[in-house]
């Protein structure tokens, strides 16, 4: 015997599956978020800071920070102390003067100098790492032969970044 069930049937049928017909009131109540959904860990973010505020041109140590330098500095040991906190990274950038191994060894030195900073500011040692990349991630690129105005259009590339990732 050969048994067929009407199309509005199988429709209701799959839509119970689904999650009820819609001529059915639905007795679901929303649950409330767990306490693991509502307090989502704060994200990880990153500070920019132009080198030039920090250093001469050229330069790696502190002597040449200017009081926006220090302040920004200041500002980020701070925020990231404020919070539960798994690691600081300080990542140093140069321009294309010079030639790679000296772009690389500047910009390793100024991560190292923000780090010790950053560590007389109250940021554990053990929580905070330097390194620098030298000149292979610019923000700008600047085609300008004369030397005076290619590194001041390059002053974006000459820059410190420093990342916190809270704790959780």
């Amino acid at each position: 015997m050969n048994r067929t069930i009407p199309l509005s049937a199988a429709v209701c049928a799959l839509a119970l599956v689904l999650g009820g017909c819609a001529d059915q009131k639905k007795t679901t109540k929303k649950q409330a978020p767990t306490p693991a959904q509502a307090a989502l860990p704060a994200a990880p973010y990153v500070e920019k800071l132009s080198a030039d505020a920090l250093f001469a041109f050229g330069k790696a140590d502190l002597s040449g920070f200017s009081d926006t330098g220090r302040a920004e500095l200041d500002a980020i040991a701070a925020k990231a102390l404020s919070g539960s906190l798994a690691m600081v990274n300080v990542i140093g950038h140069s321009d294309r003067i010079g030639n790679d191994a000296a772009n690389v060894a500047l910009s390793t030195r100024r991560a190292n100098a923000v780090r010790q900073y950053l560590i007389q500011r109250g940021i554990p040692a053990q929580k905070i790492t330097a390194v620098g990349r030298g000149s292979v991630e610019p923000v700008v690129e600047c085609k300008d032969a004369r030397k005076q105005a290619l590194i001041a259009c390059l002053a974006p590339n000459r820059r410190v970044e420093v990342r916190v990732e809270p704790g959780y």
